[in-house]
């Protein structure tokens, strides 16, 4: 797999590293501060017009819904 280092993670804005290829429309981002979980284009396009605390209880929920059914964790619209 690469990596690439030049991206920022779309919760916390801060540098990831960003698995490629894409899965889909999924991008797997790992970041330092908020760990390892894939996004779709369309909620990442979504978190541009969200507030930071907004998008990080929206990885929350998403986190919990992956602890309950297994699997990684995924951030989709309408979380």
């Amino acid at each position: 797999m690469t990596w690439t280092n030049n991206n920022k993670c779309p919760v916390c804005d801060e540098p990831t590293k960003e698995a490629l290829p894409k899965m889909g429309d999924a991008t797997e981002v790992i970041c330092d501060t908020c760990g390892r979980y894939r996004i779709t284009d369309s909620a990442k396009e979504e978190f541009r017009h969200k507030e930071q605390d907004e998008r990080h209880a929206i990885l929350e929920r998403a986190k919990g819904i992956a602890a309950t059914k297994g699997g990684m964790t995924t951030i989709i619209t309408g979380l």
